[in-house]
């Protein structure tokens, strides 16, 4: 997002989602109670139109919920971040990580890794010769 535009609104976001997974307001109420915490489909059309303009951390956990979406990128976007800001990506990566056993933890680590170990190597120089570039 350049500094010069205006982050999108959190009626704007819910709309775009919604509409981008064929959801209807209706059907984010029922995938919301299912997974714990509803929000009634006439309170999503409410935020939308922009009525609803301070719905409390309860509902956006709801609402997260209902559009299948990490509940960091609604409190983002209420923030007035975008959604795909680098710090929002982080705290998703972080509670995610937080929430695997142990064992899943030390997993990720490695494949982590080996990801940097590939993003580190030069064009032209061979894995083998990578030295001690290696993560501890």
């Amino acid at each position: 997002m350049g500094e010069r535009e205006k982050p999108e609104s959190l009626a704007d976001y819910v709309r775009r989602v919604r509409i981008a997974k064929n959801l209807s307001q209706g059907d984010i109420e029922r995938q919301s109670a299912r997974r714990g915490t509803k929000i009634a489909g006439t309170y999503v059309s409410r935020i939308e139109s922009g009525i609803a303009t301070n719905p409390s951390p309860r509902k956006l956990l709801a609402l997260a919920n209902g559009l299948g979406v990490p509940r960091e990128e609604i409190f983002a976007t209420v923030q007035g971040r975008a959604p795909t800001d680098p710090s929002t990506q982080e705290q998703i990566l972080l509670r995610l990580f937080r929430e695997l056993p142990s064992e899943r933890q030390e997993d990720l680590l490695g494949i982590l890794r080996s990801l940097h170990q590939l993003r580190s190597v030069q064009p032209g120089q061979s894995k083998n010769h990578r030295g001690s570039d290696r993560a501890a």
